[in-house]
């Protein structure tokens, strides 16, 4: 593992509760200060220098933790040393930061890099496709997506976070959202955004909103603060990360088409007799137990690093979201 913040020591948890992967080693500079090290950690081979640690003669995989910026760099690195790659999102900052990994994938197509976007393997993301490319809801018309929660003041303590390019809620928390409007509503071709600092008066956003125009001529919104209370937002309305209060049936993401609509995690299909304003609208559910996302995504990267399965978001994939929140991002800047 490259990195050992947050999101590292996260990883180890999930690969400790694992039977499909061992954690032997990490990387990051800040074993070579006073900072203690965290109890996780303990009993791996550290090393401050990540190239050193390639040097590991029985890596299958590493998972790239680091700031974003560090991304490609880092799993351009991990290619070289001939070993399976997952990036934690965003897989970079812009397209052009992510160019050489883009290069290097198309110049070698069997290269194994997954990005970490972990809503998609999340039962209910799986059941919605599916519904939707069954037909059940018609023709994709309208979309809402909300993510708002209260983040405390010590989260951003971590000095990248307070500022750009790596750093807002945008890029940080609303791309999973944007990844999962691309993967159940289709391709975005425009973005339009609005956002606020006056929460804390940071660089970063603290409040933004989109409007979002689809490629099958769809129409969507996407709210998001990280300094409300609320219940919505799929961390929140699922079990996803245990560190976010649960609240059960909780719809953050609505899905209206010419047939039928959707509320997705709690997957509630809408639909009436015929479509009118004056007929009933009846509710089916369609329950899906919960899942450990993490267990399956680190299971899904153990497949794609021995060959035996299709990367579920690819590097462009994931580069798609980025675009859209970068542009999201920069048109706030004027």
């Amino acid at each position: 593992m490259i990195g050992a913040g947050t999101f590292g020591l996260r990883h180890s948890r999930f690969i400790a509760r694992s039977d499909r992967a061992d954690l032997v080693a990490a990387a990051d500079p800040a074993f070579g200060t006073d900072r203690p090290v965290p109890d996780e950690l303990r009993d791996l081979t550290r090393y401050t220098d990540h190239r050193q640690m390639l040097t590991h003669g029985d890596l299958d995989g590493v998972i790239v933790a680091s700031p974003s910026e560090m991304h490609v760099s880092h799993a351009l690195d991990c290619l070289d040393a001939g070993v399976a790659v997952l990036v934690e999102k965003p897989v970079a900052v812009d397209r052009e930061q992510a160019r050489p990994l883009l290069d290097r994938l198309a110049a070698d197509p069997d290269a194994r890099v997954l990005v970490g976007h972990h809503r998609r393997h999340h039962p209910a993301v799986a059941a919605a496709r599916e519904l939707i490319e069954a037909g059940r809801l018609g023709e994709i018309r309208t979309v809402a997506a909300v993510w708002a929660t209260h983040k405390t003041d010590p989260y951003f303590d971590v000095e990248w976070r307070r500022r750009r390019p790596g750093g807002g809620m945008l890029l940080i928390n609303l791309i999973h959202e944007v990844d999962l409007l691309r993967h159940l509503a289709g391709e975005i071709v425009s973005v339009e955004a609005i956002a606020s600092n006056k929460a804390r008066g940071l660089e970063v956003e603290d409040t933004a909103g989109l409007v979002l125009r689809f490629e099958n001529g769809a129409i969507g919104t996407l709210v998001g603060s990280d300094s409300t209370v609320s219940p919505w937002g799929w961390d929140q309305a699922t079990e996803d990360d245990p560190t976010f209060p649960y609240h059960p049936g909780q719809p953050c993401l609505l899905i209206a088409g010419s047939r039928g609509a959707l509320s997705v995690p709690d997957m509630a299909v809408f639909t009436q007799s015929e479509p009118s304003w004056l007929e009933p609208v009846e509710a089916t559910r369609y329950p899906v137990e919960g899942a450990d996302v993490f267990a399956r995504k680190l299971a899904h990267f153990a497949d794609v690093a021995a060959g035996r399965a299709r990367r579920l978001v690819t590097a462009e994939d994931a580069l798609r979201s980025l675009e859209i929140v970068r542009t999201a991002s920069l048109s706030l800047r004027g």
